[in-house]
């Protein structure tokens, strides 16, 4: 009974809405609308494949090759010189050889005599010029010495005071230590005149003579042989009788 009451009021009301769906549909103008389908178009579609671009073919620059230099011909075979014949005539006899052996040792040996002998001159040649030349050498040494000692001696007595008692015959003996510019660093008495005085003076003429200023031309080898201790007479000329 339930079910009968529930299905009633469902039909009607589909009824309903059945009605007014084909009032919406219907054209009351009297015209019939025709609804046109439209046919749907297709779109052919197709499959393409890419493909890739092909690399452009490398042009090879053809290179010229150089034109090979024509080669003279050469004869690989050698030259050979034909010996020279030997004569009967040209043989060497045993005995002209050993006596040209000979000659030739001769000669050698006379030109080693001469040489040496030449060597021997000449040796001695040098030597007596070497000898004379140092003669020569201390000749002049000597000389060089002597004239500086007379300047030396001047300069002494130059500043010597003569004492009251110096006499005829006195002398001293002096030894005077100089350096290469002819300072004297130092002067002693090594034998006296027998005046304790006339000594004193000799010292004193020295000192204040202080340097002798020639010695510095002198060659410093002979200054230190002859002047770096140097010993001096004393010995005035004009003293009393």
């Amino acid at each position: 009974m339930l079910l009968k009451s529930l299905t009633l009021p469902l039909i009607l009301t589909l009824s309903m809405h059945g009605a007014l769906v084909a009032a919406f549909l219907i054209d009351w103008s009297g015209e019939r609308t025709v609804i046109k389908r439209q046919t749907p178009r297709y779109v052919e579609a197709r499959l393409v494949t890419l493909e890739k671009p092909k690399p452009k073919p490398k042009v090879v620059k053809k290179v010229k090759k150089p034109k090979a230099a024509i080669k003279p011909i050469i004869d690989a075979k050698p030259t050979v010189k034909p010996k020279p014949k030997v004569l009967a005539s040209d043989k060497i006899d045993p005995a002209k050889l050993a006596q040209e052996q000979k000659r030739l040792a001769e000669q050698k040996r006379l030109q080693q005599e001469k040489q040496a002998l030449l060597d021997s001159v000449a040796s001695d040649l040098d030597a007596a010029l070497d000898q004379e030349q140092q003669e020569e050498l201390a000749l002049t040494e000597a000389e060089l010495v002597n004239n500086h000692v007379a300047l030396i001696s001047q300069a002494i007595i130059q500043h010597w005071s003569r004492p009251a008692s110096a006499r005829n015959g006195m002398k001293a003996t002096l030894q005077l230590n100089l350096v290469p510019t002819g300072e004297v660093i130092n002067v002693s008495v090594i034998e006296s005149s027998g005046s304790a005085t006339f000594d004193r003076s000799a010292v004193a003429a020295v000192k204040r003579a202080k340097q002798f200023s020639d010695l510095q031309q002198l060659p410093l080898k002979l200054f230190n042989r002859e002047f770096r201790r140097f010993r001096m007479t004393f010995n005035p000329e004009d003293l009393r009788r």
